[in-house]
């Protein structure tokens, strides 16, 4: 578990000058602040391959330059991954009044890029903040950051930007490039990001050996300052009796690249084994006969996802698995990753020559960004939407996949604005993408099962991210939820049993349908999920921080509970009875 422990426990460095405050993580410029007040998530360089693939950065060496005034830094990079290097600086220069990031970058060697440049990510809660925009051309257009899921960039064409903050007045001035913002939060990132590149450019673009990029992006305080807030003591948590939702029903991906396990400790509360059948791809049939003898042994039914080009591969899908036991049946294209119209067609029509009655849903196979680009097309006859969700679309550390927990209950929502109140079927939810839904190679196999396997599936980090996603999405419409795989490198069970996760995610599916209470008070890093079970709370916990928490939680009566998390940790606490701790 190494290389968990480095990402878990990876090392920041607090900068300070002046007015200004900002985390070092790794390549990272994190948390900026200036005079207390929180400015922008972050700046950082990025590398991306011809398939949106973001090759990893390596930090070769850091250099602390003297100044007169403020502090400077020049950081050496390597950026490496998918058979291509890039390497580049990153000068990071605070004045009192301005924060400085310039890269400059050369390509040892011939590649294809989508992007190459200085990211700035702005905060989420900049959700209905007026801005102004600068254009290349010295024009200025007023507007405001979407509180809505943008589907589509909401500003282009920019030079600076400007705004208010807490009584302060910011400005951003790019060079080298004109940048645009796209909404991240479709994808679940903690941010609105503004890039360079238009979307609207071709690409990829051809990078030739010895080619040179110069781009700078300057933060300045023109105004104002308030206060620091005061640093404040963590109260004690309050669960009421008041119910905030209901236990969802928890669906179980059938495994895509293992062999079946003797022992397999599936979930016994499982409310469904969900399989995706892509038309063309390797073992297919075999996928589907092991998927229907597992839903057989669970006695439960089947939750079937067909993803095909043309509309004939429809039927000859759906042959593969027994309509006797299917439960939900949905159809996607298997390289757009939405139900288009003539697929739903197909999929109606083979349905009803089946006799089936399952219940017949729509949506988008890859992230809530093609439900959301694409919800015109949508068909309006589906009884109900599905997409799924995975944090790591851009960044792969920690922090960022903490922060993409409050994000998922936010496409939730706006999935749930889209399909005009129908019910919602969330996942598969993983750590690690299960195709490149965005790849631009010929020939691409985008459906591929040989996806990258995040380390972290194994790790009781996982127990704690899922209680807090399922904490997230358990929210009034959203109707099941399905995460990982039954079992394998991605999946939540091995020969000896179930994972951390995978005992999370049990104890929860025994629960369905229990009413989750309501919990005053928010303490970070910490999530409550406590569940009404007849005469007793059960009260799930995770600690999402690298450091040991504690604390008291106050129960309905005026009694209270105890809890102490190690980092990144779960536990399961029975009211009035002994804890479990995974």
């Amino acid at each position: 578990m190494t290389n968990n422990r480095e990402r878990l426990f990876a090392a920041s460095e607090v900068l300070e000058a002046g007015a200004w405050r900002a985390e070092l993580r790794h390549d990272e410029i994190a948390d900026i602040s200036y005079a207390g007040v929180p400015v922008l998530r972050g700046i950082r360089a990025v590398v991306r391959d011809r398939d949106w693939q973001t090759l990893v950065p390596v930090l070769r060496g850091i250099e602390r330059i003297p100044a007169k005034e403020g502090t400077s830094l020049l950081l050496d990079l390597e950026f490496d991954g998918y058979g291509y290097r890039y390497s580049g600086t990153l000068g990071i220069a605070f004045s009192a009044d301005s924060l400085e990031v310039v890269f400059d970058g050369v390509s040892p060697a011939d590649f294809q890029s989508n992007r190459i440049g200085l990211v700035v990510l702005h905060r989420p809660d900049d959700a209905g903040r007026e801005v102004l925009i600068g254009g290349s051309s010295g024009d200025h257009t007023p507007s405001m950051f979407p509180v809505d899921i943008s589907p589509h960039q909401p500003f282009q064409n920019i030079a600076t930007m400007r705004w208010q903050r807490d009584g302060t007045d910011f400005k951003l001035a790019f060079t080298g490039d004109i940048f645009e913002t796209e909404d991240q939060r479709n994808w679940t990132d903690a941010s609105f990001k503004t890039y360079s590149r238009p979307l609207a450019l071709p690409f990829p673009m051809d990078v030739p050996a010895g080619s040179r990029l110069h781009q700078s992006v300057r933060l300045t305080a023109l105004s104002g300052q308030s206060p620091a807030p005061e640093s404040s003591v963590a109260e004690d948590l309050v669960i009421t009796a008041d119910i905030e939702s209901v236990v969802p029903a928890l669906s179980l991906p059938v495994a895509s690249i293992s062999e079946p396990h003797a022992e397999t400790g599936f979930l016994e509360g499982v409310e469904s084994l969900l399989v995706e059948l892509v038309a063309g791809a390797p073992r297919v049939a075999q996928l589907a006969k092991y998927a229907t003898e597992i839903a057989e042994a669970l006695q439960v039914p089947l939750d079937v996802r067909l993803s095909a080009e043309t509309p004939n591969e429809v039927p000859d899908l759906l042959q593969l698995v027994p309509t006797r036991n299917i439960a939900r049946l949905g159809v996607f294209h298997s390289t757009r990753h939405i139900t288009e119209p003539d697929l739903w067609k197909a999929l109606k029509s083979a349905a009803d020559d089946a006799g089936l009655t399952a219940s017949l849903i729509a949506g988008a196979r890859s992230h809530f960004t093609e439900l959301n680009r694409n919800a015109h097309i949508v068909p309006a006859d589906a009884e109900a939407l599905a997409y799924s969700i995975t944090p790591q679309m851009h960044a792969t550390e920690v922090h960022h996949l903490v922060e993409s927990l409050p994000m998922q209950r936010l496409t939730a929502q706006n999935a749930l604005r889209i399909s005009g109140g129908r019910p919602l079927h969330v996942g598969p939810v993983t750590l690690k993408p299960r195709f490149n839904a965005v790849a631009t190679s010929t020939g691409a196999e985008r459906g591929s099962t040989e996806a990258p396997i995040d380390p972290l599936q194994l790790d009781p980090f996982a127990a704690a991210w899922v209680l807090g996603s399922i904490a997230a999405l358990s929210i009034p419409g959203v109707q099941s939820i399905s995460y990982f795989e039954s079992e394998g490198p991605r999946g939540i069970s091995t020969p000896t049993g179930l994972t951390d996760a995978g005992k999370v995610l049990a104890a929860i599916a025994a629960l369905r349908g229990h009413n989750v209470l309501k919990v005053l008070g928010v303490r970070s890093g910490l999530v409550l999920y406590p569940v009404q079970a007849d005469d007793e709370i059960v009260l799930f916990a995770a600690n999402l921080t690298q450091k040991l928490m504690t604390g008291k939680v106050r129960l309905p009566g005026g009694s209270t509970a105890e809890i102490a998390l190690e980092p990144w940790s779960a536990i399961i606490q029975d009211i009035k009875t002994e804890g479990r701790t995974t």
